[in-house]
């Protein structure tokens, strides 16, 4: 019969008391404004002794010094199936970053993926205790799994701009708003007057800058606002037809492609007729050879600078306004933006 080793979430659990709770008796020491009372003390290192918890040995050599080893969690699967590599770009600046600074990479992936998703609550964010700090990526967090986190100084930086309470959670993120406006002013430049916007589907943040910069940037040319929920590409192409939409932002969940049959499929070509700009160029080939007009996401530097970032959080800790790092997505000429037609689209 395997034994279970005890952990502190068993001594929580015995004591009747959160885990971090028991991690700041073992510690000796709670953060600022917390406070533990000689009663609960009593109750957790009661509950030590019956359970018999030893500290992880690693755990117990964190808190006389470094390890040198810096972590990675994601919160979708990581490595690449079926040809999607959407990670690939941030790992490999986090390898390179982690080159040059001289520190180790440990990628946690023992926490289940459930709904596609991996999650930080039960055994999971205890576990990041055997790294000096953690990078975290992934676009179906929950906030609330980090205020651990937060509350013990566990030193991390999320990739990709994520707001929190008081501005507290460290990110390096791509400028999406100011990217996403930059593709109206594009439009725009070129004549556009009707400039539409595939909205993304969920409400994670960086569909929210997306959106946030479609709207910014309509406003700034006073021009009408055509948010179009569409899901079907069939749909969305008629919508844009019966809408006189001469330029389309597109969200790169989106299949830019089908869209593209769908327009065609109503006779509008594009450029010719409606212009296409994707919100985050496509990481592979596209069929039929089309190169797309818009901006790219510049991953591998989101995940260096986060990686360095996080390196000097752990030695002394970054300045609180340098926590907060945007960096700008570089526009893509393409082939997919032409001047508006002179006579609208084909109805």
């Amino acid at each position: 019969m395997v034994r279970h080793r005890v952990t502190q979430a068993d001594v929580a659990a015995l004591a009747g008391v959160s885990q971090p709770t028991v991690s700041f008796v073992l510690n000796g020491s709670a953060p600022s404004g917390v406070r533990i009372s000689e009663e609960t003390r009593s109750r957790v290192l009661e509950a030590i002794r019956i359970t018999g918890y030893s500290a992880n040995p690693v755990a117990q050599r964190l808190a006389g010094g470094r390890t040198q080893i810096l972590g990675v969690f994601t919160y979708e699967e990581t490595f690449p199936r079926g040809g999607q590599d959407f990670y690939g770009g941030f790992l490999n600046g986090i390898e390179h970053a982690a080159e040059r600074l001289g520190v180790d990479m440990l990628l946690f992936t023992s926490a289940r993926v459930v709904d596609g998703r991996r999650r930080l609550t039960g055994d999971g964010w205890p576990r990041l205790g055997v790294a000096d700090g953690c990078l975290l990526l992934g676009r179906l967090e929950d906030q609330s799994e980090l205020q651990p986190l937060l509350d013990t100084h566990y030193p991390f930086v999320f990739i990709g701009r994520r707001r929190s309470e008081g501005g507290r959670l460290p990110y390096v993120g791509a400028d999406y708003v100011a990217a996403t406006a930059r593709q109206v002013d594009r439009a725009a430049a070129l004549g556009h007057a009707r400039i539409g916007c595939l909205r993304a589907r969920g409400a994670d943040q960086p569909a929210k800058d997306r959106e946030e910069g479609y709207l910014t940037g309509v406003a700034r040319h006073g021009v009408a606002v055509h948010l179009l929920d569409a899901d079907d590409p069939a749909t969305a192409a008629r919508a844009i037809r019966d809408q006189g939409i001469t330029a389309v932002l597109i969200a790169p969940e989106h299949s830019h492609d089908d869209l593209a049959d769908a327009l065609a499929s109503l006779g509008l070509r594009v450029p010719d007729d409606v212009s296409l700009l994707l919100l985050g160029q496509p990481l592979h080939p596209q069929r039929g050879g089309r190169t797309w007009s818009g901006f790219t996401v510049p991953r591998e530097e989101m995940g260096a600078r986060a990686l360095v970032l996080l390196s000097r959080i752990v030695a002394d800790g970054a300045p609180r306004d340098d926590r907060h790092q945007l960096i700008d997505c570089p526009d893509i000429d393409g082939g997919t933006l032409a001047a508006a037609p002179q006579e609208g689209p084909l109805t």
